[in-house]
């Protein structure tokens, strides 16, 4: 058998420049394949996070504006009149002097926020006072008197009743 000859000093020198360099592609790569996966990490966190944000956002508005979806809809030739905690929606009606007019009117709010169960619609300039059972509705047909005018309209069963500035609303009557 023959023994190989020994390695030169320069060939011993090349062999272990090989060996770092081919050491330090192989690190090179592994910081690269680090990076990509840090890179791949951070986007999957930052879609996450704008999920879970639009989520968030989604059912808070659905909470806060619910009632807006699933709203009634007012009996042909009714004006449409929301009662809830906030007040009147709308907040000013208009109405033809003389008319005969049908309030087509509701509200979802729970019996335990109303006083007696109920909200009213009370203004006795207009000859109006009218009550409505929680979360239910009814139609109130009202003859308008010929007075023209704004006049003031309110509930006196929830949130401080009359002295309340948010449960007021106005009716105006105009001219025929």
């Amino acid at each position: 058998m023959h023994d190989p000859e020994p390695a030169t000093r320069r060939d011993r020198r090349a062999l272990e420049r090989e060996q770092i360099h081919e050491a330090g592609e192989s690190s090179r790569q592994i910081r690269k394949a680090a990076l990509a996966r840090d890179a791949r990490s951070a986007a999957i966190r930052k879609a996450s996070f704008g999920i879970v944000t639009v989520a968030v956002l989604g059912i808070g508005a659905l909470l806060a504006f619910g009632d807006f979806l699933n709203r009634p809809v007012a009996a042909s030739g009714a004006i449409d009149v929301q009662s809830s905690m906030a007040g009147f929606a709308p907040s000013v009606i208009r109405v033809k002097a003389g008319s005969t007019v049908t309030l087509d009117w509701w509200t979802q709010d729970a019996a335990v926020h109303l006083q007696g169960g109920v909200h009213t619609m009370i203004s006795p300039d207009l000859g109006l006072n009218e009550k409505l059972r929680a979360e239910s509705r009814r139609q109130v047909a009202w003859t308008v008197p010929d007075q023209l005018g704004t006049y003031d309209v309110w509930c006196d069963t929830c949130c401080g009743g009359k002295d309340s500035p948010t449960m007021h609303g106005k009716i105006v009557i105009e001219a025929a």
